[in-house]
C-alpha cells in the first residue's frame, strides 16, 4: 500500500517515474477533463439549493463551503448516504484533516474519532453523522461536554436508515426496522449535558449554526432535518440478498 496524503504520494510517484515516462494521449486527458467539468457544472445548482426539508446535496453544499473557509478544521464523517455523498462533495485542502469510517460496516467510531481529534490536535472538529451512525455511540456527547471539546456534530436526520419512509414488508402496525422515531430531536441530547443544541431545516440555517459553533468552540450538536425520501440504499447491497421462493409465490 501507498501510505500518505494524496499530494505527497503523487509527487513521489511522479518523481519515481522519471522524465522519460510517456505522456497520456491528449484525446484521453481532454475527454476526462471535459467530463469532469460537465459533472461539476451539473452538480453546482444542486449544491446551492435552499430546500426545506433539505436534501443531502443542499446540506453538503453548505458544509463543503465551511470546510473550504476553515481548511485547518478536522472533518469526521460516517453514515450511509451521509458518508457516500460527503466523500464526493466535500473537498479537503490540507493533509491529515479527514477521518471517516472506511468501508463496509464500521459505523460507530465517529464520536471516538471526533473526541480524539479534538484532544490530540486542539483544532475545531466538524463531525458529519448519519442518524443511524450517530446512534451507535451518541452518548459520547456527554464526554464531549464534560471536557468542553471544540466539536460540532451535524446529524443528517432523515428519520431512518437510507430512508425514513420504508414500510414493513410483513404488514401490520409495526414500523419498518429501518425507520426511526419520526422527527427525533438529537439536539436536546446535547443540551441535556450543557452543550449547545440547534435544530435546522434549511441549508441557510445550517450554515449559520455550524459557523457559530466553529467560531465559539463550544460543544454543539446541529440536528439537520433531511427529507425522509431523499436517501437511497448505499451500494445497492440489498440486490445481493437471496430472494425467498416463498415470497415470490
Amino acid at each position: 500500500p501507498v501510505v500518505g496524503d494524496i499530494g505527497s504520494c503523487v509527487a513521489a510517484l511522479l518523481s519515481g517515474m522519471g522524465a522519460n515516462w510517456a505522456a497520456a494521449p491528449a484525446d484521453w486527458t481532454g475527454a476526462v477533463t471535459r467530463k469532469r467539468e460537465e459533472n461539476v457544472a451539473k452538480m453546482a445548482p444542486r449544491l446551492m439549493n435552499n430546500n426545506s426539508p433539505m436534501d443531502y446535496h443542499g446540506a453538503l453544499g453548505v458544509l463543503r463551503t465551511i470546510i473550504k473557509e476553515r481548511p485547518d478544521a478536522i472533518l469526521v464523517n460516517e453514515g450511509a448516504n451521509t458518508l457516500d455523498l460527503a466523500r464526493g462533495v466535500i473537498d479537503m485542502y490540507q493533509p491529515r484533516k479527514r477521518l471517516d469510517v472506511g468501508t463496509w460496516g464500521v459505523m460507530g467510531i465517529g464520536m471516538g474519532y471526533a473526541i480524539a481529534a479534538a484532544i490530540e490536535t486542539g483544532k475545531p472538529v466538524l463531525a458529519v453523522e448519519g442518524d443511524s451512525a450517530f446512534g451507535f455511540s451518541g452518548m459520547e456527547v456527554e464526554t464531549i461536554c464534560r471536557y468542553n471539546l471544540p466539536v460540532c456534530i451535524v446529524i443528517f436526520n432523515n428519520n431512518g436508515i437510507y430512508r425514513g419512509t420504508d414500510v414493513n414488508p410483513t404488514g401490520g402496525s409495526d414500523v419498518a426496522t429501518t425507520v426511526f422515531v419520526k422527527d427525533s430531536r438529537y439536539d436536546k441530547m446535547m443540551e441535556a449535558f450543557g452543550g449547545v443544541g440547534v435544530h435546522v431545516t434549511t441549508p441557510d440555517e445550517l450554515k449559520r449554526a455550524v459557523d457559530a459553533a466553529m467560531d465559539s468552540g463550544k460543544p454543539t450538536l446541529v440536528n439537520a432535518a433531511i427529507d425522509p425520501a431523499a436517501g437511497s440504499e448505499s451500494g445497492r447491497i440489498g440486490n445481493l440478498n437471496p430472494q425467498s421462493k416463498i415470497r415470490k409465490k
